[in-house]
């Protein structure tokens, strides 16, 4: 870990941030040993992010996952019909 990464700060839980080494949009959860707990925005599975690997969501990245959540339950709503 170098110097500038040693005085980053963690993001808030509850914001939104993009983790550009999956490149996904979650949600903060939790900060625990120095990684971030992230969920996907509509509910999902969580992953382990380091603060370095994210960076704040903008207006674009909360609106992709927006719409990947809209095409998400479109796709469930028709294999139920």
């Amino acid at each position: 870990m170098t110097a500038a990464e040693g005085t980053e700060r963690a993001p808030k839980i509850g914001s939104l941030v993009v983790d550009v080494r999956r490149n996904r949009i979650g949600e903060v959860m939790a900060t625990t040993g120095g990684r971030l707990a992230l969920r996907p925005p509509a509910g999902g599975r969580e992953w382990e992010a380091f603060p370095c690997d994210v960076r704040p969501a903008i207006a674009s990245d909360e609106l992709r996952a927006k719409v990947t959540e809209v095409n998400d339950r479109s796709r469930r709503e028709r294999g139920m019909a």
